[in-house]
């Protein structure tokens, strides 16, 4: 009876000891996993060992080669007598193929300008031709200029960095200060069409408006951006306040601005006279927010999206408002959707669907954040500007460059033609 017992009581710790072992083997796998997990960085992905779509080219697609250069300026002849692996004197020209190589010629070219000065008896003075390569009292020629201009703004290559490159390339020695006094110079020659600019953007029946943050000195400024589809305008000031646009723009009775809803667009509104379409993707980034963080917004969210893309497949306005006039009529128990609805389909009401009468106002304002793009790298790179004249300076230019490139597929010879014109 004992034996049994015994037996019995063996078997039991048996069990319990197995059971142990079990869960023990268990925490240790998940252990191991989650020792591999840590082991692995976030940004290391898992190999991919299978093919979502077939590699290579398409059926049916047409295959691109590169173009052949429309001049030609050098042809050259190669041709061997003597195989070069042996020596063997070779046969007639079995065939001709043709290869085409673009390269650059890096060359300096100092010149000396003879200027000869002839007595005008009529204005009683002697007259001197103007020396078109270059601009008045400046040391460097217009080439040289604007590859400086190029490498500054389009590049947005640090002055150090150009100092480099011309003196390693070109074995041209200049200074750091001389490259802010070339920019100096191309501003003050494009002086007459950066305020023709100023004029075209005043007289443009739709512009896009935005504005950034500029540092001139550590001090904060704001950088403005007028552009349409021609012209691209650049502003340098201290204020983000409605007096800007206003004193640049005037009255714009009859004309159209499309802004992401600032309060200084509402004012300028009010002042200037002009119409104003605010931008969806702001609208509906601000809906997307709020959203998130109340659940009687996702409504909101939802509507202003379908009625967005009906309005962009051309529904009739009048329904349009229709719906804007729904969503309003609601009532909501968040102060923030109440006050983000009251803005959007009350106060901003007519402002919401002048695009679909009119194809060349614009639904968002991307045209003028993307005009801004590119003056935001320079301020990373360059953390804005040491003086008021070096803004002014970056914003002229700027305005310049960016009109060349809505207009022509070549920039620097937009602007050469510029300066020669003005010549």
């Amino acid at each position: 009876m004992k034996l049994e017992e015994e037996v019995k009581l063996l078997r039991e710790e048996l069990k319990q000891t197995r059971e142990a072992l079990q869960k023990a083997l268990k925490r240790i796998e998940e252990l191991e996993s989650l020792v591999k997990e840590k082991s692995k960085p976030s940004f290391v992905k898992e190999d991919v060992r299978s093919y979502h779509h077939k590699t290579g080219q398409k059926e049916a697609h047409e295959g691109v080669s590169r173009e052949t250069p429309e001049k030609i300026d050098e042809v050259k002849k190669w041709d061997v007598k003597e195989c070069p692996d042996c020596g063997t004197k070779l046969s007639k020209i079995q065939r001709k193929r043709r290869r085409y190589i673009t390269d650059i010629e890096v060359k300096t070219i100092n010149t000396e300008n003879i200027i000869c000065g002839r007595y005008c008896k009529t204005c009683d003075k002697i007259v001197e031709p103007k020396v078109t390569d270059a601009l008045p009292n400046a040391r460097f020629g217009l080439r040289l200029m604007f590859l400086v201009f190029a490498l500054k703004l389009d590049s947005r290559v640090p002055s150090n960095k150009i100092v480099s490159i011309l003196d390693s390339i070109f074995q041209i020695k200049i200074s750091d200060g001389e490259i802010y006094g070339i920019l100096k110079q191309l501003k003050t020659a494009f002086g007459d069409y950066y305020e023709e600019l100023v004029k075209k953007i005043k007289e443009a029946l739709v512009k896009n408006i935005d504005e950034t943050s500029w540092r001139i000195d550590g001090k904060n400024y704001w950088l403005w951006n007028f552009i349409n589809k021609e012209v691209a305008l650049y502003v340098v000031n201290q204020r983000r306040s409605s007096k800007v646009p206003i004193n640049i723009l005037g009255n714009q009775e009859g004309k159209t601005i499309v802004s992401d809803r600032f309060g200084a667009y509402n004012e300028l509104v009010k002042k200037s006279h002009c119409e104003q379409q605010i931008c969806w993707s702001h609208i509906l980034r601000d809906s997307k927010d709020l959203a998130d963080h109340y659940r009687e917004a996702k409504y909101i969210h939802k509507r202003l999206k379908y009625i967005y893309d009906k309005a962009k497949d051309g529904k009739k306005k009048d329904l349009l408002l229709h719906w804007i006039d729904l969503i309003s009529l609601r009532s909501y128990k968040s102060s923030e959707v109440y006050k983000f609805v009251k803005s959007i389909c009350r106060n901003h009401r007519d402002d919401l669907f002048r695009f679909v009468d009119n194809s060349e106002i614009d639904s968002t304002n991307n045209r003028a954040e993307r005009g801004l793009r590119h003056a935001v790298v320079i301020r990373k790179i360059s953390n804005g500007s040491r003086s008021k004249n070096g803004a002014e300076v970056t914003a002229n230019l700027l305005s310049v460059l960016q009109t060349a490139k809505l207009q022509s597929n070549n920039p620097m010879n937009f602007m050469m033609d510029l300066l020669y014109k003005g010549k």
